[in-house]
Order: structure tokens, then C-alpha cells, then sequence
């Protein structure tokens, strides 16, 4: 018969062993845990840039290893992403509701930013409101938020849209170019030519982003492979808030980084930032927990439709926002 004594060193002895096995388990998973690469396209725009600065301070799981690629033509940008190069892929709510009927197989991941004053209408220093576009010659870049911006701006002055004169560009850069020019009345542009064309007493900023709030929002979207791996998809996402965190707090050295990372001078990086709201966890909380997602691309996928740019009868693709995001945003546990 074992007595109490021994029996006590026996069983103290079985779960020291315990405990050894589950820390050396816990340490061969960990050891052989693959590292996750995830190839994010982005544009040359900060708010897309969060990630840089994550991984440069160590905010990501170790085992994350993130690349950026650079592809500001979208076209280029959609070949990546269907053919699988990319995991992740800049967008924008408005435009998401167009890429949903083009063959873009995504889910919405996360909220990036908000433009808060980089997008914005210059108009000629003779014209004083919104209203008194109507009849007016601008220019924009169709088919982008420049156009959707503008649409807001018209709608919440009570102006259909159908009562300008559109200019159509390939970009807000070349918008600006024709305003400067005179040919135009007016044009939806970005920073830094909103700042630079009153500055220079050029024309007038008529309105920004700003003035509209939840209309010009950017995401970043994922494949269905990168989406069907909710432990990855969090691991991403916490330190990509982690990183926003860091970048509200520490913007000049954010910047820094980012300006390396883009291969942009940190002056223009600096103007860029100050017309921009990076999301946070609680602005991502606010959008996935209400309707306001689905607000803005339903607001859009109509607009585009009576503009053309989308088939009159498509449809809105449903579940087009990432399940495990969806649960991260509207529970308390993370």
C-alpha cells in the first residue's frame, strides 16, 4: 500500500509532468505554426498605409509578414487581385459597390479612413455656393468618389445631378489642371491642389469632404481564401488598430514611415494626413455595428445605376462583408 505521503509526491510529480507536456505542446505549435505572408495592393495614400508603421513598431504577430504592392491603376490593381497576388486590396465604399458587379470576388475587412477635407470642389472665386452649380461646367473624374462626392454635395443642396455640365477626366489631378486651365467653371479634386489653388488665389474651396460626412470612406477588401481564416483575419486586423493607435498618437513619426514607404517627400505626406481621419477600432465598431456600410453602398450601387456606370438591373451582391470582421466589430470580446 502506497501511503499519503508518497502518494501526495505522486501525484504532485504526475502534474508537474502535466505541465510540462502542455508547455512543450504549446511550444512545438508554435515552433511549427507557418508563417502567414499577406500581400496588400494599396495606392499612394496614407490612410492605406497603417500597416507600415505596424510592422515597423512590432505591433503584427510575428509569424505575419506583410508586403506592400503599389498599384495605383486599378485595372493593374484587379488583375492582381483576381489572379490571387493579392490578398488584400485597397477600396472605398463607393466604389466597392461598383467592383461588387465587376468580377471582384472580396469582403469588406475593415474601415481605413475617412477623407475629412483632401477631397473638396475649387470653383471660380465668383461663385459663392453650392447652389449656384447648376448650369455650371465641372470637371471630375467619373466613376470615382470625386463623382460620388460631388452627387452628395448636389443632392444635400437639392441639385439632381443631371443640372451640370459635366467635364469628364481620368483623375481628380487632371480635374484640377483643367480648372486651372479655365476651361471649367469648377472641379472635384484632391489634396494638395484644393489647398494650392486658394493659396495662389487661383479659385475658392466651395466645399470638402468635411461638409459631407460617411461619404468618402475607405476599406480594405479580402480574397475568399484570406477570409475563410478567422484567426489570421483577427490577428491582421488587431494589429492593424493597434498600428492607427499608434499613428493618431505619434503622427509625425507615422509619417515619417509612411513617407518611406510610399516613396512620396514627407511634406506631401504631411498635407495628405491633415485632410484624412484614420479609423480606429471605435469608428470600425460605428459602421459594422449599424447600417451605415450598407447605407453608403446602397447609396452608391443606385447612383451608379442611374448614371450608367452600373447595369440597370443588377443587384447588390449580399454578404459582401467579412464574417469574422463582422463578429470582431459587434462583440465586446476581441
Amino acid at each position: 500500500m502506497i501511503n499519503t505521503k508518497k502518494k501526495n509526491k505522486m501525484n504532485k510529480q504526475c502534474l508537474c509532468n502535466f505541465f510540462i507536456l502542455i508547455l512543450l505542446a504549446t511550444t512545438l505549435s508554435s515552433c511549427n505554426r507557418k508563417e502567414e505572408a499577406i500581400t496588400i495592393g494599396i495606392g499612394t495614400w496614407p490612410g492605406f498605409c497603417s500597416a507600415m508603421v505596424g510592422q515597423e513598431k512590432g505591433f503584427f504577430d510575428e509569424k505575419i509578414k506583410i508586403r506592400h504592392l503599389i498599384l495605383d491603376e486599378e485595372n493593374a490593381r484587379y488583375a492582381a487581385f483576381r489572379s490571387g497576388s493579392l490578398d488584400v486590396m485597397m477600396s472605398s465604399l463607393d466604389v466597392f459597390a461598383m467592383e461588387t458587379v465587376q468580377d471582384i470576388d472580396a469582403e469588406i475587412l475593415l474601415i481605413t479612413d475617412e477623407s475629412w477635407g483632401s477631397d473638396g470642389i475649387v470653383a471660380k472665386n465668383e461663385i459663392g455656393l453650392i447652389t449656384d452649380l447648376q448650369g455650371k461646367n465641372i470637371a471630375f473624374a467619373r466613376a470615382t468618389p470625386s463623382q460620388f462626392l460631388l452627387y452628395n454635395l448636389l443632392l444635400n443642396n437639392d441639385i439632381a445631378f443631371d443640372k451640370i455640365r459635366p467635364t469628364i477626366v481620368s483623375d481628380p489631378t487632371f480635374a484640377a489642371q483643367a480648372f486651372l486651365s479655365g476651361s471649367v467653371d469648377a472641379a472635384v479634386t484632391w489634396e494638395p491642389f484644393l489647398s494650392e489653388i486658394a493659396e495662389q488665389r487661383q479659385g475658392k474651396i466651395l466645399a470638402t469632404s468635411i461638409d459631407v460626412p460617411n461619404v468618402i470612406v475607405d476599406i480594405l477588401v479580402c480574397n475568399k481564401n484570406f477570409a475563410q481564416k478567422p484567426e489570421l483575419v483577427k490577428a491582421f486586423v488587431d494589429g492593424w488598430l493597434k498600428s492607427v493607435d499608434y499613428i493618431r498618437e505619434n503622427p509625425d513619426e507615422a509619417k515619417i514611415i509612411i513617407a518611406k514607404g510610399l516613396n512620396v517627400a514627407e511634406e506631401n505626406i504631411d498635407g495628405m494626413m491633415a485632410g484624412l481621419k484614420f479609423a480606429n477600432k471605435q469608428t470600425n465598431i460605428d459602421f459594422f455595428r449599424t447600417q451605415k456600410i450598407n447605407t453608403i453602398l446602397e447609396s452608391a450601387f443606385t447612383f451608379w445605376q442611374t448614371q450608367g456606370i452600373i447595369d440597370k438591373n443588377a443587384h447588390l451582391k449580399e454578404d459582401v462583408i467579412n464574417e469574422t470582421s463582422l463578429k470582431y466589430f459587434s462583440s465586446e470580446e476581441k
